[in-house]
């Protein structure tokens, strides 16, 4: 996996690349700062660019329409206020929301679960978006298996996972998912973290 690291603090930087070197399929191929020429960069072609949100938020959106996934680490600044942006921020390639006090584990685990194509979400903003579900009016009703899995969905789990974390057959969390779905109009998880999403910040 070729990764790009940005953030405001080039020690920072730095520490993190120092960790993710341990990581025989992790190749840090750049390092960039508010000053540097991300365009440039980005014809390096990482796999995923892991940035923090004082720097993602300068990115022009030339570099936020290509193919590139980001992995955002959000800082002492982000609020649940801030969750409602969830939506756009994904339109713009960011799979995955690395909370503050998220741990090197947790950074590892998030880096390879978005660079496979799932979606990563810290999980206080899943707690917040699956309680909300079951307050608008007319709202969709799911069952606690079902909030189970949309919870496990939004932090990258895939249907064998999900099977063994909830000791049941990949069979019966494939009947789930479909449920959910239509249930809730959508076909796929990406489409499933959206529409959670959007309720949460109807609600909010």
């Amino acid at each position: 996996m070729k990764i790009v690291i940005g953030c405001h603090s080039y020690l920072l930087s730095e520490g993190i690349k120092n960790l993710l070197k341990k990581e025989d399929d992790f190749e840090i191929i750049g390092i960039f700062d508010e000053g540097s020429d991300i365009e440039e960069i980005l014809k390096l072609q990482p796999d995923l660019i892991l940035v923090d949100n004082k720097i993602f938020r300068t990115l022009p959106e030339s570099v936020l329409n290509n193919r590139t996934r980001f992995l955002l680490i959000c800082d002492s600044s982000w609020t649940p206020e801030s969750d409602r942006k969830i939506p756009e921020l994904v339109l713009k390639g960011v799979y995955g929301l690395l909370a503050p006090d998220s741990n090197s584990q947790m950074l590892i685990e998030a880096m390879r679960i978005v660079h496979s194509g799932e979606l990563w979400l810290d999980r206080n903003v899943v707690k917040n978006i699956i309680t909300s579900i079951s307050r608008i009016e007319n709202r969709v009703i799911l069952t606690k298996k079902e909030k189970e899995i949309v919870n496990l969905i939004c932090h990258g789990y895939r249907n064998k996972e999900i099977a063994q974390k909830l000791d049941i057959s990949e069979q019966t969390v494939k009947s789930h998912c479909n449920r959910i779905y239509k249930k809730m109009g959508v076909t796929d998880r990406l489409q499933l973290a959206l529409y959670t999403h959007r309720i949460w910040s109807d609600q909010y």
